[in-house]
């Protein structure tokens, strides 16, 4: 390992653990920081006539713990839930490959009088000039 890559990887190691210490810091003052922000509102509640500065302060209360617990949960790690449709793409990818390495072999499918030939990538279609009706069965005559 040469020197700039031993560089590069003693920096990451110093980012993860001092990411590590910071995430410690604000978990351990995340709670009482939220505990205090709503006992300030409350006292501000019961203390200050003026509705409309108590809807500031309800406002910024609020944000502020938002904030918080958005930290909160990035730091330990919730992801939300994948969408299902990725994950059902994630455990058939295999065998998409399979069929898209299909695509090149020479494939037909008859239905009936009908078929659908897939060759080297190009589809053709042959139908048989029968009535789409009747098929090959005369039509009945009127008595």
């Amino acid at each position: 390992m040469n020197s700039v890559d031993k560089k590069i990887k003693d920096r990451g190691t110093q980012i993860r653990i001092a990411r590590d210490m910071a995430a410690v810091s604000i978990t351990k003052w995340a709670l009482p920081t939220i505990v205090l922000l709503f006992a300030g509102l409350v006292g501000s509640i019961i203390y200050i006539e003026d509705t409309a500065m108590i809807a500031i302060i309800a406002s910024a209360t609020s944000s502020t713990s938002m904030a918080l617990i958005g930290i909160l949960n990035a730091i330990t790690g919730h992801r939300e839930k994948e969408d299902p449709m990725t994950i059902l793409m994630k455990e058939q990818a295999s065998t998409i490959r399979e069929l898209m390495k299909e695509k090149t072999k020479s494939q037909s499918i008859r239905l009936g009088d009908k078929e659908v030939s897939l060759t080297e990538g190009s589809t053709n279609i042959h139908v048989s000039d029968d009535d789409t009706v009747w098929g090959k069965e005369k039509p009945l005559k009127d008595e």
